[in-house]
């Protein structure tokens, strides 16, 4: 069994305790990290003792993902040249060959204030890309997996009370879409093959009690390609991590291979 987990860990160095706990305890072969705040050079070695490797693309601050494997697992990088893409530290594509899998490991623009139209226009843009990425990688017969924080509510039931989100970024109809046109390259949101819309959240904001209410998001996403799908035996969301001392506004999800 082979097991991928997905964390936006909302600043690395802040969280490596937590890191360690879930690793020691999950022992995922591959662990996806957003919103990492931190330089490569910043990123902390918390994983070496533990048999893993990584591949960090930080930016000073903010931004960031790294992508932490066992070190019996041989990979290659893949580069993304779209401009877009690489404008600020949000991607980190990799194929694992033992897995024949390659994994895109994202954390889309949160594009708000819609107000300002800069930001959401470029998560519109960035989320296009994304899309074109997709479609090539499931027309070439790739085995694919997008996995990551996703910044989108893709149904009205991902959150406690959506009227309170439909004029956000997160559930503005025009990102929700862009979203589906993603799935529409042939890419299934695993999450909806085990649960049903409501069932799980993977973020609850530090503000208003939101962890003590349970109003919280499903905005973290697991998407994989349709030659791959039959190998996902179930998905896990680790809703204890919100509740330690100094926790990530969101919680680790993991998805077992039968492979």
């Amino acid at each position: 069994m082979t097991i991928i987990a997905s964390w936006n860990i909302n600043s690395v160095r802040i969280r490596i305790e937590h890191l360690k706990k879930f690793i020691e305890q999950v022992k995922p072969d591959i662990l996806l990290l957003q919103e990492i705040k931190c330089t490569n050079e910043e990123f902390p070695d918390f994983y070496s003792a533990l048999g893993y490797k990584a591949i960090v693309n930080g930016q000073k601050g903010k931004y960031g993902v790294a992508t932490i494997l066992k070190n019996k697992l041989h990979f290659e990088e893949i580069n993304l040249s779209e401009e877009i893409i690489q404008k600020e530290s949000r991607t980190s594509f990799i194929h694992v060959k033992q897995l024949n899998l390659k994994i895109l490991n994202v954390y889309t623009p949160n594009g708000n204030p819609i107000e300002n139209e800069e930001k959401f226009k470029f998560k519109i843009l960035w989320m296009e890309k994304l899309k074109e990425i997709a479609k090539k990688q499931v027309q070439n017969m790739e085995n694919i997996l997008i996995a990551g924080d996703f910044n989108v509510l893709e149904n009205e039931k991902d959150v406690t009370n959506f009227k309170f989100w439909e004029n956000d970024a997160l559930g503005n109809i025009n990102i929700r879409q862009k979203f589906r046109e993603i799935l529409s390259s042939g890419l299934t949101n695993i999450v909806r093959v085990f649960n049903r819309p409501g069932e799980n959240f993977s973020y609850w904001d530090y503000q208003k009690s939101c962890w003590e209410r349970n109003d919280g998001l499903l905005i973290d996403h697991f998407l994989i390609s349709p030659s791959y799908l039959h190998h996902v035996k179930n998905i896990t969301f680790e809703s204890k991590y919100r509740a330690m001392e100094r926790p990530s506004d969101h919680i680790p999800i993991w998805i077992a291979l039968n492979i």
